[in-house]
């Protein structure tokens, strides 16, 4: 919750690169902390730091691959962010009940560190940046390699990022952000569609993976072995968004995501809420969690898991685009903080079936809001975008 707000601000002020090389450094003190502390208090250090540079991740990444991306190709390079997502899900899973926490967790301090030596010789800063900076040279070089050094292309390309931030200057303070109307009506969107995915219950189905097949008996599958399970098709069902992002558009893939997880959780909850509220034997339908669960996880991944960070970071001008990152991503993290935090306690007051059932309607009320207000963004400019928020 804390972290989009430093990075975001960096971001702005030093540059998207930069920004997202700070991000590694608290992940691998993190993860070193947690390899050989032996207090609970260093734990917690080790957790806020840890916390501090995933708010800060989710808020300055979408922003940048946005940046760098062309408009016909932006949408598939966004989503695609969700494999690595994903894979970084899929670690734990498969690591973690098997190997002892100082490997785990110097394993994991691998990544960021890579990620530091690679993205600081590899990668461009962002082009909007640059120009918004006005420091055309390194901009130009930016975009050379990001577009395979065609000169014609980048040309043209920098004169319309001029004159797209030329639009958008004077609006790019954080208090014009308030109160400027078409800012606020892609903040609005930007933030239900965030809050959506987080009511989804998906932070609470990932972090108690193993109790909901405990408490199903899953025809005796070790907990550990389900949660791999689940793990397995997380990743590999985020595979297919990047090839239908650009094709089928944003909104038609948030329509039937939400609408196959309503019909997930819905499924769920009767399934508990006959084991625990009812006499009826369930024995025979023990696989319906499983089930369910990888149909919930496969339409998460084709929609409002990773396309609320893309239409995001397209529903903003690269003026105020910091602001609105920082917000949406604190939306988040808020969001997810209560649904985890308070799930085993809706479970004990409302019911195992209930609370399912909840989030199940929470994504149909996103489903009717996702129907009526959500524009298409796929392959239009960032000035065409706001053209439509206009109307």
């Amino acid at each position: 919750m804390v972290g989009p707000f430093p990075f975001g601000f960096i971001a702005e002020r030093y540059g998207r690169k930069i920004s997202l090389l700070l991000i590694a450094i608290p992940h691998i003190i993190s993860y070193i902390t947690l390899a050989v502390s032996k207090t609970v208090y260093l734990y917690y250090f080790a957790r806020v730091l840890g916390g501090i540079a995933v708010g800060g991740g989710y808020t300055v990444l979408p922003m940048y691959v946005a940046e760098i991306a062309e408009d016909s190709n932006r949408g598939t390079l966004s989503v695609t962010l969700n494999i690595f997502w994903t894979f970084g899900n899929l670690i734990p899973y498969v690591l973690g009940p098997y190997i002892s926490i100082f490997w785990f967790n110097i394993i994991l301090a691998c990544v960021p560190a890579s990620f530091f030596i690679l993205f600081f010789l590899i990668a461009p800063e962002s082009p909007y940046f640059l120009i918004g900076k006005n420091k055309m040279i390194q901009a130009e070089k930016s975009l050379l390699k990001l577009r395979s050094n065609n000169k014609k292309v980048v040309e043209n390309e920098i004169q319309y990022i001029k004159s797209e931030l030329a639009k958008n200057e004077s609006q790019g303070t954080f208090i014009n952000f308030f109160k400027t109307r078409i800012y606020m009506k892609g903040l609005i969107i930007s933030v239900v569609l965030i809050i959506a995915q987080q009511l989804s219950g998906i932070s609470a189905i990932l972090y108690y993976t193993q109790e909901i097949f405990t408490a199903a008996g899953a025809n005796g599958l070790k907990p550990e072995v389900s949660s791999i399970i689940i793990g397995v098709v997380i990743f590999f069902s985020s595979f297919g968004t990047p090839f239908v992002a650009d094709s089928l558009g944003r909104r038609l893939l948030l329509l039937i995501s939400l609408l196959g997880i309503s019909l997930s959780l819905l499924a769920l909850g009767i399934y508990f809420y006959l084991k625990n509220s009812t006499n009826l034997d369930t024995s025979a339908i023990s696989w319906l969690p499983i089930a369910c669960l990888v149909v919930f996880i496969v339409t998460f991944n084709i929609g409002i898991g990773p396309l609320p960070w893309t239409v995001s970071s397209e529903l903003f001008p690269t003026s105020v685009k910091p602001y609105a990152a920082s917000l949406v991503s604190f939306a988040c993290w808020t969001t997810s903080f209560f649904v985890t935090k308070f799930f085993t306690d809706m479970k004990k007051s409302l019911g195992e079936g209930e609370t399912f059932w909840f989030f199940g309607g929470c994504c149909l009320v996103a489903w009717l809001f996702t129907f009526i207000f959500v524009p298409e963004t796929k392959g239009k400019s960032f000035q065409e975008i706001q053209e439509i928020l206009e109307r």
